[in-house]
């Protein structure tokens, strides 16, 4: 599923998608996720009925060596992984953000050092030590659940076409804000689209400016956008006259009956 990823999430855009095809790895996300709370259900309740044979008296199968070896050589393989994850994402993501969905490889290891430590545990000699791999297959099953739950809820946030989460918000509209020609901006819609963002804002300018002088400070809210969130980040950027500023016009004026009728009666 990663491959998957990888290989397709991150293709530029073209003519036929637009905006690139990040939401493949929103759906590989999912479908993996979906996997992972079937597997942890497994995971339970395969533990919770070698627990019960235990209890009857019963010697459930403990698994051999090759398993042993397997969850060994699982840590390390995704020790690499994370190695080329946190490289990856230091380019996408600069200040080292990531999306709050993904299931942190830290944890994947984590998970695959209890597996580790429940399979060689059962090589011990004692009855005792028969039922470390089950009571270990139960407690990881829980991690496993709420991991799974967690990544669903963030795909589903996405699909849905969520905001970024209001910090991200807040760090977005300073730095807009703090951009030199910017006196205000409003009307600020984020959304992730796989591994990048989009950013859709309205910036507040001096009235005076002419076309050109707007133009150049929306690309300076571009370039520095896509400076913090990375080259791949969508941007619309919209420079509109501050209403505070306008013309005198504005201001409510009297009616043209009223106005005709004062200025007949100064002349009488």
């Amino acid at each position: 599923m990663k491959l998957l990823d990888h290989r397709i999430a991150l293709k530029p855009e073209d003519m036929s998608h637009n905006y690139g095809h990040g939401k493949v790895a929103t759906l590989c996300m999912g479908a993996w996720a979906v996997m992972l709370l079937l597997a942890g259900f497994q995971i339970l309740f395969q533990g919770t009925g070698e627990l019960i044979i235990l209890i009857k008296g019963q010697t459930p199968v403990t698994p051999g060596i090759s398993a042993f070896f397997a969850a060994a050589f699982s840590p390390l393989s995704k020790g690499i992984l994370l190695r080329y994850e946190e490289k990856e994402n230091g380019q996408l993501y600069p200040g080292g953000s990531r999306p709050a969905k993904y299931l942190s490889l830290r944890e994947e290891i984590f998970f695959s050092g209890c597996v580790l430590l429940g399979i060689g545990c059962t090589f011990l000699t004692g009855k005792g030590w028969a039922a470390t791999d089950s009571l270990a297959a139960v407690f990881l099953s829980f991690f496993v659940l709420k991991a799974s739950a967690r990544v669903l809820y963030g795909t589903a946030d996405e699909l849905i076409e969520a905001s970024l989460d209001e910090e991200s918000n807040l760090n977005i509209r300073k730095l807009i804000s703090e951009t030199e020609g910017v006196i205000s901006c409003r009307g600020l819609k984020t959304r992730r689209i796989g591994k990048n963002i989009a950013i859709n804002v309205s910036i507040n300018v001096k009235d005076s400016l002419n076309i050109g002088e707007a133009a150049g400070i929306s690309s300076r809210v571009e370039e520095r956008l896509k400076a913090a969130y990375g080259e791949e980040t969508y941007t619309l950027i919209k420079a509109e006259p501050d209403q505070s500023r306008n013309c005198p016009f504005r201001k409510t004026s009297r009616s043209p009956e009223k106005s005709i009728g004062k200025n007949l009666i100064s002349k009488n």
